[in-house]
């Protein structure tokens, strides 16, 4: 089984193949001092959220990266500035964005309780209802499901539009074999909002 940094490397290595023009948007990383501190002062102990920024420290400013189809990561310094913005008390002290497009869609860390280290989207327009709901099942399943992504064409740069384009057959195939546990993946009742709701 690969390690988490091991699939960052890959990842790394994958981006630079099939999307360098948002590679180069990101950032280096801070040295570990900083990171600490910030995650220290998000309220994160976590070695595979540590080693995410120890890959890059998120975007650069006004950048719009198109990374994935949620948009790029976040910077450490975004993240603390913007924490309280996105979600409303109920949800704020208990996920931390992590990846953003926007305002759209922003996906979320959740860092207490049983569903730990799951990531959440969080996007009225997409989902019609103002409610995070779980995505990639971890920080391991969501980098393999980039990786695969790129790599069976289900994202594709375009180089003359400067846009990501995303087949969303292909992606929806590739994350929700990826991530089995997530609530967004599953078959639902779109008149019962509560079939989404797991935590």
């Amino acid at each position: 089984m690969k390690t988490f940094k091991s699939l960052l490397q890959e990842l790394d290595t994958t981006l630079r193949n099939y999307n360098i023009v948002e590679y180069n948007k990101l950032q280096p990383p801070l040295p570990d001092k900083e990171i600490d501190k910030s995650l220290k002062d998000l309220g994160i102990i976590d070695e595979n959220v540590k080693a995410l920024f120890q890959w890059k420290n998120g975007e650069k400013e006004d950048s719009y990266c198109q990374m994935m189809e949620c948009g790029g990561l976040l910077s450490l310094q975004e993240i603390k500035e913007d924490k309280e913005s996105y979600l409303s008390d109920c949800y704020a002290s208990s996920f931390i964005p992590i990846i953003s497009e926007g305002e759209q869609k922003i996906l979320f860390n959740n860092k207490s309780g049983s569903h730990y280290g799951k990531l959440y989207l969080y996007s009225v327009p997409c989902l019609y209802i103002d409610y995070p709901i779980s995505y990639y099942d971890s920080l391991e399943t969501m980098v393999t499901t980039i990786i695969e992504a790129y790599k069976k064409n289900a994202y594709a740069y375009n180089l003359e539009s400067n846009w990501l384009d995303i087949d969303h057959e292909k992606f929806r195939e590739i994350a929700k074999k990826n991530n089995k546990k997530s609530t967004y993946w599953k078959k639902h009742n779109p008149l019962a909002e509560e079939e989404w709701y797991e935590i």
